[in-house]
This record gives C-alpha cells, structure tokens and sequence, in this order.
C-alpha cells in the first residue's frame, strides 16, 4: 500500500514538474534577435549542459519569431553536443543533421546570400565529417561529409581548402593509407605565407604524423624542429613539450637509441611534475620502445603495462597489448604472453563489435529518418491530392456557375434581342405611319395650293370678263364708271402678282428651288416659276391666267424647259419634279 501511494505521488510530482516546465517555456519572454544571435555565437561549439540548454532555448525563441537563421544555428549547434558531449548519440547527431540540411535545401542560394553565409556551410560540413569520422568511427560517412563541403568553399579561402584536405588526410590516416595522406598534404606546403598560424601548425602536424607512421624521421625531424620553434614562439608550454617527445621519437629513428631515452626522460619528468595526463601515454609507450631497442627488457616490459593503463583509445591498447606480448614471448614468459593477447582478442572483438554497432546505429538511424521522411512525404502527397481535389471542385462548381451565368446571360440575349427586333419593327411600321402622314399632309397642302392658285386662276379670269365688259361701255362717260374700271384693274393687278403667288408656292416646297438651282444654276427666275406651278399641277390655261400671259407663252415656255432640263419626251415635267422632290 505504501508503496503503491509513493509510486503515484511519485508520478503525479513528476507531472507537476514537468507540466510546470511546459508552461514555464511556453510563457517564457521572447529574445530580440541580436540577443539571440549574440547568445549563440557565445555558446557554439561548447559541449557544456549550460549550452545545451541555451541552444534548446534558442531554437524555441527562434521557431516562435519564426527566425530561420535562428532555428539553423541551434539545429547546428545541437547535432555538434550531442556529438562531442558525454552524452554522444549518433541517432541525435543525425536527427538534427537531417532537421539543418532539410532546411537549407529549401533555402534559394541567390536569394539567401547572406543566410547561407552566417550559418558557414562549409564548417558545418567539416564537424559533421570529425564527428562521424572521429567520433563514431564512421570514416567512410565522414567523407561523404567533407565532399559536401567542398563545392562550397570560396576560391579564394586558403584557410579554408587546406582545412578541407587536412580533413580528407586524416581519413587516409586513420585508415593506414599514409602514402594518401602525404599525397594531398605535401602540395599545401609550397603556400603558407597566406594561412594563420594555427592553420600552418595543423597542417605540419598532420604531415609529421604520416612520416612517424611511415618511419622516415629525416622527413619528420625537420618539420617537428619546425612546430618545436612555433611553441617556443608563442610560449605555449604543452605544446613545446609534446613536440619535444615526438623529437625523442624521431631521435629513435635516426639510431639514436640513448638520446631519444635523455629526451623522452625528460619530458616524463615534466608531466609527472604537471599531471600532463594527455602526453604521459605517449611518452611511456615510447619509453618501452626505446628501452625494449636499448636491450633492457625489463624496463620495456614495465613501461609498457604502464601504458595499458594510461591508454585512452581502443586502438592504442590494442597496440600496446600487441608489443608486451611479444616482449613477454622475447623474455620466455609465455603464459604471460598468452594471457596479453587473449585479452588484446577480446579487445578486437569488441572493437569489431563496437564497429559493426556504430555502423548497425548508423544505418539503422537513416533507416529512422528515411522513413519518417516518407511520411512526411506522404503526408504532404496526401495534403497535396486534397488540394488538388478541392481546387477540382472548385474548379467543377466555377464551370458550372460560369454554364449557368452563361446560359443565361444567352437567354437574356436573346429576349433583349427579341424586344430590339420587335422594337426595331414598331420602329419601322411607326416611321412608315409617319411617312405616310407626312405624304398625305403634303399632298393635302399642295391639292389646298392647287385649289387656291386654280380659285386664284379663276378670280383673275372673272375680273378679267368684268374688265372686258366695261371696257365695251364707252360712252356716256361716267366718273363712276371710270373709277370702277379702275379698281377692276387693281384687283386684276394684285392678283396676277407673281412673287407673291411663288413665295406662297416656295413656301410649300421650300427645297425645290434650291434643288433646281443647284442641280441646273442656268435656269432663271421665270422657269423656276413655271417649275412651281407646273409642280402644282395647274393648267396650261390656269397657268397663263396667273402670269397674265397666253396659253400659248406657256406652251412655248414649258417646251424649252422640258429640253433644258434634259427631260425625256415621254415624262412630264410634273412627274419630273415629283421625282426630284423626292431626292
């Protein structure tokens, strides 16, 4: 029962505690982005737990301001802890290998100059690769890292280019392939005027170390004298006493067998004195050596299960493991020697184990990622097919409401259309009613003008009988009678006045006289007037009556009209002008 409670109130604290961590996160203040670069490059590259919270802190603040930059650094920052840390993990190194890379892909180079910059991708590439390579054992997988890097180092970043084939030679070392190493090393040599120093002291390292492997000390012996004087330079002590053992090494190679102890002596003395842990292995391994060369077994032996216990590295155990057997075997203790190389067996095996499970974490770990990209894949296929499908049916509903707009639209068209061509005949029969009104009121007017000039025509001609008659009264002469024949023949006179008879007939026909002018300019006033009064369809008689002259004048008149006019024999001057008014 106590048990039972403790367990829960165990797992209801642990709750506690961590709901009170999300919120705390959750509700934490935001970082201005200066601060937050500023905080990772202060951090970068630590393996501290102080920095492994300040990177998970970065890429929540990041992803909050939606900082690309931001959230890149941390990606970059957490694959190298969980890298170099003591809490290396190669499935942490890929997942956030993989999480940087997949971003930087969707980032345009031209377009994200700058940020391609910061992040320095060909540095990245390069810890990937020691990682891998130095780290988990990778060397293979390393170089596919360092390949990467290459396509992206500038023309003119010495530094960089002889980082990158410094990288590859360690590859070549590690895999015993010396003659490799020193291939892509040598050339660097002929330019380090331009490079730093640390770069130059890197580069002479990594040479010196094929030349040891390979065992040509007047090839090494110079370019360590040369790395002694850099240390003394730049009065670093560690590093002046690390090249001074690996001057007692070369020592040993040239043959001389006492100095190369004196020197290695020496710099025991001094890591005894300063605890220098990170040399002691060396320098006790190369004092069995060259003990072992002097002819003193005994000390070879005993310096060389010293260092089996300094030995760090798997690899250098082995190697150690396989020196004191022999010199066990050289001094006849054969169950000794038995008893070393069982335990340097079960040292390779466990190394090829340890090789065959980073490689099997290695594969397995992409294995994970791969198929978790598939579904992320799928996932995004899926997304993608269901906006296909609804841009489809909204692509469906469109055409179908574009048919409907369409079609009605069309039958509106049509019905408009309709109405215009039955508007259009409306038109037509109200304008040929018009017309027609139009022609009867003209010709009401012209039989109303006819009518006058024939009552006209007849008045003058009834004054004119009344005028004959007096006149045939001569005598007696009576005043009153004059005077009657007097306004007889005023009346006759005001009668036969022909401009106002034709501007009573122009009136009526107010283009006629301007058609004919502009149609025949020769003709005169009188023929106009005939034309008038010939278009009013009045008599040869009636006319002659109006203009006080013979039938015969009109007769003649009315002839040489008709030939001025150009008018067939066959058509009437009445029917002439009728067609003329109606041009």
């Amino acid at each position: 029962m106590f048990l039972n409670a403790l367990k829960k109130s165990s797992i209801f604290l642990f709750t506690l505690l961590l709901g009170n961590t999300c919120y705390a996160q959750n509700n934490e203040s935001l970082i201005k982005i200066s601060d937050l670069d500023s905080l990772h490059n202060q951090f970068y590259g630590q393996a501290s737990e102080e920095a492994y919270f300040v990177h998970n802190k970065l890429l929540r603040q990041s992803k909050k301001l939606s900082y690309d930059q931001g959230i890149l650094s941390a990606y970059k920052s957490l694959m190298w802890y969980y890298g170099v840390s003591a809490k290396a993990n190669i499935d942490s190194v890929l997942h956030y290998a993989d999480l940087f890379e997949t971003k930087v892909i969707t980032k345009s180079i031209k377009a994200d100059t700058l940020l391609i910059k910061a992040l320095e991708l060909p540095q990245y590439y390069f810890n990937k690769g020691q990682i891998l390579a130095n780290g988990f054992g990778l060397p293979e997988q390393g170089l596919e890292s360092y390949f990467k890097a290459y396509p992206l180092i500038s023309e003119d970043d010495t530094k960089m280019f002889i980082a990158y084939n410094i990288s590859i030679a360690e590859i070549y070392y590690h895999k015993f392939q010396y003659d490799k190493a020193l291939e892509v090393l040598t050339p660097l040599l002929k330019d380090t005027v331009n490079i730093g120093s640390f770069t130059k002291k890197l580069l002479l390292k990594n040479i010196s170390a094929n030349y040891v492997q390979k065992e040509m000390p007047e090839k090494s012996y110079p370019l360590h004298k040369e790395l002694l004087n850099l240390a003394l330079k730049n009065n670093d002590i560690s590093e002046i006493w690390w090249y001074k053992n690996r001057l007692a090494n070369d020592y040993f190679n040239l043959g001389d067998y006492q100095k190369a102890i004196d020197s290695a002596l020496a710099v025991r003395k001094y890591c005894l004195e300063n605890k220098d842990q990170h040399l002691i292995f060396n320098n006790t391994a190369y004092l069995s050596t060259f003990y072992h060369a002097a002819g003193n077994l005994e000390k070879a032996i005993a310096y060389r299960k010293e260092a089996i216990k300094l030995a760090n590295g798997s690899e250098y155990k082995k190697d150690t493991y396989d020196r004191l057997a022999e010199y066990y075997t050289e001094n006849k203790q054969y169950l000794k020697a038995i008893e070393i190389y069982q335990k340097k067996d079960a040292l390779v095996d466990s190394l090829r184990s340890n090789e065959k499970n980073a490689l099997s974490n290695y594969i397995d770990s992409n294995i994970t990622l791969l198929k978790e990209k598939q579904k992320s894949q799928q996932i995004s296929f899926d997304i993608e097919l269901l906006e296909i499908e609804n841009k489809k049916q909204k692509l469906y509903y469109l055409s179908i409401s574009a048919i409907l707009v369409s079609i009605i639209l069309i039958l509106g068209s049509i019905l408009i259309f309709r109405k215009y061509k039955k508007g259009e005949k409306t038109i037509e029969v109200l304008k040929s009613n018009e017309k027609k009104l139009l022609e009867e009121k003209i010709i009401l007017r012209e039989n109303e003008l006819e009518a006058s000039a024939m009552a006209l025509s007849q008045r003058i001609e009834t004054l004119t009988l009344i005028k004959n008659e007096l006149n045939e009264i001569k005598k007696p002469i009576i005043p009153k009678l004059e005077a009657a024949k007097q306004k007889v023949n005023d009346l006759i006179k005001s009668a036969s006045d022909v401009s106002i008879i034709t501007k009573r007939i122009e009136s009526e026909y107010p283009t006629m006289s301007a058609k004919l002018l502009n149609k025949y300019p020769n003709l005169s006033d009188t023929q106009i007037r005939y034309c008038l009064l010939t278009k009013m369809n009045l008599s040869i008689k009636e006319t002659a009556t109006i203009l006080n002259v013979t039938p015969d004048t009109v007769k003649v008149a009315r002839s040489r009209l008709k030939k001025k006019l150009n008018i067939p024999s066959d058509v009437s001057i009445k029917i002439f002008l009728d067609q003329l008014s109606k041009e």
